[in-house]
């Protein structure tokens, strides 16, 4: 056993070591090109989740504004018929002076007064419950824009991760 024996073991050794180096290098690659595939498959999703929250509070906001408008235009109504009612209460109490000679018309006409009082004052309920409803509807607005806020941090968020994700995937050399 000469001194060529013992290089030939020692060659052997050496490349023996750089298989196992050139091994441990495509399975290196093949685990980082797998957990990139699986931190842009999580990224994906998590944008695609971010992307479905925020469609959904803009068509959320889109029903409010619907909700709201068709609350002002009831408002609207109602303020018109509250104003009928009080000229309806004018020409009642004009009816009512002309047939102060006849009792019973008399009557009639107080109880309808008091009755289109009573409607008057129903509507004017009517109106203030809408403004209480105005209030919590833009109350309700107000939320969902902090929500949109919070969708869209959500989102700068994603992209940091993702970039993070990125940084940790790569193989230290």
């Amino acid at each position: 056993m000469g001194p060529g024996h013992s290089l030939d073991t020692i060659v052997r050794h050496l490349q023996k070591i750089e298989d196992d180096i050139r091994q441990k290098q495509v399975a290196d690659a093949e685990h980082v090109h797998r957990t990139n595939r699986f931190t842009q498959t999580m990224v994906a999703g998590l944008a695609l989740v971010a992307l479905l929250n925020l469609y959904f509070v803009g068509e959320l906001a889109h029903e409010i504004e619907v909700l709201i408008r068709n609350m002002d235009r009831s408002v609207v109504h109602l303020e018109e018929m509250g104003d009928r009612m009080t000229g309806m209460q004018v020409h009642v109490q004009r009816i009512g002076d002309s047939a102060g000679r006849l009792p019973i018309v008399v009557d009639q006409m107080g109880s309808i007064g008091a009755g289109m009082q009573g409607v008057e004052e129903d509507l004017g309920g009517v109106r203030g419950r809408m403004e209480r409803m105005r209030d919590h509807v833009a109350v309700l607005d107000q939320d969902v824009e902090l929500m949109t806020g919070m969708f869209r941090e959500v989102n700068g968020k994603l992209v940091h991760i993702r970039h993070n994700m990125r940084q940790m995937s790569n193989v230290v050399p």
